[in-house]
């Protein structure tokens, strides 16, 4: 007599067959999503949280082809509100790569410009923001390059009397910013959600002009390198070195800041940024990861009347990783860092370094 098939049990779909632990992978196989909390501890907002619903695949032939979708929305205890969606992943049978992102929302943060080194608070109300980019890989396929576009209309404002007008001109009132541009990367990452060996390499440029609706007439340029290896099987490194700078009529709150665990968001900017990290992860087994990092970063005003060079900026900290999905080698954690404005916790779904690469 045959023996009847097993019948998937609603528990299935949360834990892998393979090891029993808990592991999302077959409901993102099966066209599901990962629900995200979102635990925002930033202090430059404030604190403050949300939800996101991250849904993945990938070509059954090309497991390092992952497409991504992200729906997101939050709150932040300063006030800060928005709504999202990101995607990117690969068409045309994986020659072209893309990514795009559409949201709304209203951010408020603090900017340091360097007649106010304590801070002064402003708030940008977005009415619509629009990026992404579409690579055509070559036939090395770790080589893609094409066309980058960045689209934004918002009004920022600041409710703080007797400003330099240099500074207080810079808001109340709306504006439109339109670019596009050219980036061309190298990716040999194994995967691109928790790399452990390999290299990412960009380098972008984006042209703010008139002719494509800005308001202001300015132009960004980014840099970076992300290198990962194995020193042994159970010990993994990354390293990863950031340079981005700022030219033109740019509003001054789009200025580059220092990009490091441990460092609040937008809190050293400049017309030129650097930040360097290094960290080594120990994965205890096939499930578990610890880490420990640290980072060093700096901010240059460059020809800026608004803001100051900044010191050396050091960070450091610790972490641990759980491989939520082993099927997409895809990890989640937690991370704690210290830097000169003390200690701050970041909750991660993927790697660290996920929004800096492509």
């Amino acid at each position: 007599m045959a023996a009847e098939p097993h019948k998937e049990r609603f528990r299935d779909r949360f834990f892998d067959a393979q090891d029993g632990h808990l592991d999302f992978s077959s409901i993102l196989a099966n066209g599901g999503f990962i629900p995200v909390p979102i635990i925002i501890t930033e202090p430059a907002v404030g604190g403050g949280g949300g939800v996101a619903a991250a849904f993945l695949s990938s070509a059954p032939d090309h497991p390092r082809q992952i497409t991504r979708r992200v729906l997101a929305a939050f709150k932040t205890g300063n006030g800060s509100s928005g709504v999202g969606y990101l995607q990117s992943g690969y068409a045309m049978d994986g020659r072209l790569s893309y990514r795009f992102g559409v949201g709304r929302g209203k951010v408020t943060l603090d900017s340091y410009p360097g007649f106010a080194p304590e801070g002064i608070e402003y708030t940008s109300r977005y009415d619509y923001g629009l990026v992404g980019s579409a690579l055509w890989r070559f036939g090395d396929d770790r080589v893609s390059f094409g066309p980058l576009f960045d689209f934004r209309k918002l009004r920022s404002t600041v409710n703080v009397q007797g400003l330099p007008d240099a500074f207080a001109g810079e808001f109340g009132q709306d504006m439109q910013t339109g670019a596009l541009g050219l980036g061309i990367h190298f990716d040999s990452r194994d995967n691109p959600l928790t790399p452990t060996q390999g290299m990412n390499l960009l380098a972008e440029a984006k042209f703010n002009r008139d002719a494509f609706g800005s308001d202001r007439d300015y132009e960004e340029y980014d840099a970076s390198a992300y290198v990962f290896g194995e020193a042994s099987q159970k010990l993994r490194y990354g390293v990863k070195f950031e340079a981005d700078a700022i030219r033109g009529d740019f509003p001054i709150y789009y200025a580059p800041a220092v990009n490091l665990r441990g460092v609040p968001a937008a809190r050293y900017q400049g017309m030129n940024t650097y930040a360097s990290e290094a960290e080594v992860i120990w994965r205890r087994s096939e499930r578990w990861a610890f880490l420990a990092f640290a980072g060093v970063g700096v901010a240059e005003a460059g020809s800026s009347r608004i803001y100051k060079d900044s010191d050396a900026l050091y960070t450091g900290g610790v972490g641990f990783r759980y491989r939520i999905a082993r099927q997409f080698g895809l990890d989640a954690g937690v991370d704690v860092a210290y830097g000169s404005d003390g200690v701050v916790f970041y909750l991660q779904f993927g790697h660290a370094w996920s929004f800096g690469m492509d």
